[in-house]
């Protein structure tokens, strides 16, 4: 019985290390994007139900490094955002925008050289949007989030129409998508707002 005993230990540790590991090694996302992933990112147009959006941006932007500040270097809060985004290692910043009378909604994919300064730039960037909320509004709500990404949290302000930001990594990408509603809006801005998060996240777990 001692040699079937050590044996079925044996299956029970292979099983247990097989579940850690889990068996959706295929489908694991990609931890390292270029620019050009970032680009492709960065041109998922809005998908939200019941709530149209222009068919283009008004102001779509490509990941080329450049020596251009990531934010207006003459606010105090951006001027520091970008000294700890330098400091990270950010290497470009794609982006665009949608809008028209009743609404904005912009959207950012920033490639960082590695996980651990995409890690530093989202903390950052985190500080940075609580701040930038505080001034145009009322922040009512900045927490973490489950199921997208790591290290995911939403932000939403009020005072100034209705706001929400979501901010999420993706190995050495760096994610924002954010909706600001300051006319006529529907009554859930936030949920339609992660319908077009987890469309940005899908293109993302897509390839890299």
């Amino acid at each position: 019985m001692r040699p079937r005993s050590a044996l079925a230990a044996r299956r029970l540790v292979l099983f247990a290390v097989f579940a850690a590991t889990g068996c959706a090694g295929g489908s694991q996302a990609p931890t390292s994007f270029s620019a050009a992933d970032a680009d492709r990112i960065a041109s998922v147009r809005p998908t939200t139900p019941d709530w149209g959006w222009p068919s283009r941006p008004v102001s779509p932007g490509s990941c080329t490094p450049n020596e251009t500040p990531a934010k207006d270097p003459n606010d105090p809060l951006a001027a520091t955002l970008n000294r700890q985004f330098k400091d990270a290692g950010l290497i470009c910043d794609a982006g665009s925008k949608w809008q028209d009378d009743q609404k904005l909604g912009s959207l950012a994919a920033m490639q960082f050289k590695t996980p651990t300064g995409a890690h530093k730039g989202l903390a950052a960037f985190r500080v940075f949007a609580h701040g930038w909320g505080k001034k145009s509004g009322e922040v009512i709500g900045d927490e973490k989030i489950d199921g997208l990404g790591d290290e995911a949290t939403r932000l939403r302000v009020g005072g100034n129409g209705v706001q929400v930001t979501y901010l999420w990594r993706r190995g050495n990408l760096v994610l924002q998508v954010h909706v600001h509603c300051f006319a006529i809006c529907p009554p859930d801005v936030d949920g339609r707002t992660r319908v077009w998060v987890d469309a940005v996240d899908e293109e993302a777990r897509a390839g890299g």
